[in-house]
């Protein structure tokens, strides 16, 4: 069987010419070369030469179709291979091109996030009023800054609060766990052509510089354009701007324009050293009610202490109603003159900083007469002042520093525009004054913990319209507020 199996590999191999055939014959004629043990093969049928052609030629085809499907099968995993691979390669050029342009120029490194959250537990307590006042608040800001060129940058930020107030972004935790609303807080864009040049337009922070007293209320962000100039980190500086407060349709719009001028110094023993001078020129804003909300501006109790009336004589067409019923107005102009300055020194190992400013609006010369004469709000009642000190100073980035802060500030019912002052001391009016006590701790990196009591009085000027037991005096009534409050930071 062995020699006959050869000799059809020989033949078949000479007749198709079939280099790998002719190679597997080579065993077989090796093996029909040793001696035979049987008697010879008979010769090879044509029919079974014929079968055994047909089986190699379709083993040659089988093994044809299974060599096409691997060649396929790793084309078709080297086109895979390659389309990951350029996708890879492309998202690392997007990401290092990406961490490229962040560190220089990108969009990324543009931004500036920031924010912060205080829980605040407030207890109020004012005279003649028949319960004390307490309750639980919280403030949210959150925004970001980004630049958009060498010298320009613009920032925006939301804040929470109640009914849009200017001077608070404080929201009370009521009305059954309702939502709360965020709204624009800031929106400006600032201007550097220079080192010593700021132009600034929008929503914006205070343009003008304050120092830590009452006389305008942290929370305010002026809306209008500011132009500023200083020296440098020492030395003179000033700015001009205008800020708008009332818009109106058919009648003169509200606003102030204004200017300051100062210089400040510093020594390398770490004192230092301001003084400035303020003017604000309000402008359409005696006989008019620029005050914030149209309720507020139509019951007269927006303006925050400052002297109104419904003198038909100064109260202007935009403040009727739509019955001609005249609605409060001011009495008074406000172009207000203000002197402000403070120093640091060093005492013992902690800083300590004097400061205090005061102000006089060159025009309460209006007087209102009252049907009840001891309502009668004469004219003159124009000046405010403000002294006090801060000692040590809580830092973020320092836990277990702390400070310690008093405030004395008297301000007459006509001596500040009230639109600008701080909403909590002497209940957020003008004609009131007293005293306020601060103490701030850091707790840890960006946690601290402040209290601030203020012991005031109100209705200094006027008394106030409330119904007094026999003997008392609704002028000069009392007005304590006690504030604990957790901030973080971010």
């Amino acid at each position: 069987m062995t020699h006959r199996f050869a000799r059809v590999v020989a033949v078949i191999a000479a007749t198709t010419g079939t280099a790998c055939l002719a190679q597997a014959a080579e065993p077989a004629q090796k093996v029909a070369a040793a001696p035979a043990k049987s008697s010879p093969a008979a010769a090879v049928s044509a029919e079974e030469l014929g079968a055994l052609k047909a089986q190699l030629q379709a083993l040659q085809e089988r093994l044809a179709q299974l060599e096409a499907a691997q060649v396929e099968q790793r084309t078709a995993q080297e086109t895979v291979n390659t389309e990951l691979q350029e996708s890879v390669d492309r998202g690392s050029d997007n990401l290092a091109r990406a961490v490229g342009e962040s560190a220089s120029s990108g969009w990324l490194a543009r931004w500036q996030w920031k924010g912060d959250l205080r829980v605040r537990n407030e207890t109020i307590q004012q005279e003649f009023n028949p319960v004390d006042r307490n309750r639980n608040r919280y403030r949210l800001r959150a925004g970001a800054m980004a630049r958009v060129n060498d010298n320009t940058r613009v920032e925006i930020q939301f804040a929470s609060g109640e009914g849009g107030d200017a001077r608070s972004s404080n929201q009370t935790m009521t009305d059954a766990n309702a939502r709360k609303a965020l709204d624009l807080d800031l929106a400006y864009v600032e201007w550097s052509p220079t080192d010593t040049w700021k132009v600034t337009a929008g929503k914006m922070k205070y343009p003008w510089v304050r120092v830590q007293s009452y006389f305008f209320d942290n929370d305010v962000n002026p809306e209008g354009v500011a132009a500023a100039w200083q020296q440098g980190a020492t030395g003179f500086f000033g700015s001009v701007f205008y800020a708008g407060l009332s818009e109106r349709s058919s009648f003169a719009d509200s606003s102030m324009i204004g200017a300051q001028a100062g210089w400040r110094a510093a020594s390398s023993d770490g004192s230092r050293k301001l003084l400035a001078l303020s003017y604000y020129d309000h402008g359409a804003v005696q006989g008019y009610n620029p005050f914030q909300g149209a309720g507020a501006g139509a019951s007269g109790l927006g303006a925050y202490g400052n002297t109104t009336t419904t003198n038909a004589a100064v109260c202007r067409r935009a403040v009727y109603s739509s019955a001609g019923v005249v609605s409060p107005c001011l009495a008074n102009d406000y172009d207000i003159v203000e002197l402000l300055g403070e120093y640091q020194f060093n005492l013992g190992p902690q800083p300590m900083l004097v400061f205090g400013n005061v102000a006089r609006n060159l025009k309460a010369d209006s007087g209102v007469v009252s049907t009840t004469p001891s309502s009668n709000v004469p004219a003159g009642l124009d000046t405010a002042y403000s002294v006090g000190f801060n000692y040590g100073r809580a830092n973020a980035n320092l836990p277990g520093s702390w400070e310690v802060g008093y405030l004395y500030q008297r301000v007459e019912k006509d001596a500040l525009f009230a639109q600008w002052i701080d909403s909590d001391f002497a209940a957020g009016n003008t004609d009131g004054g007293g005293s306020a006590f601060r103490v701030a701790y850091q707790l840890s990196r960006n946690w601290r913990f402040n209290v601030l009591y203020m012991m005031n009085k109100t209705n200094l000027d006027v008394p106030a319209a409330v119904t007094v037991p026999a003997g008392a005096s609704a002028k000069g009534r009392g007005y304590d507020r006690l504030q604990v409050d957790l901030n973080w930071t971010y």
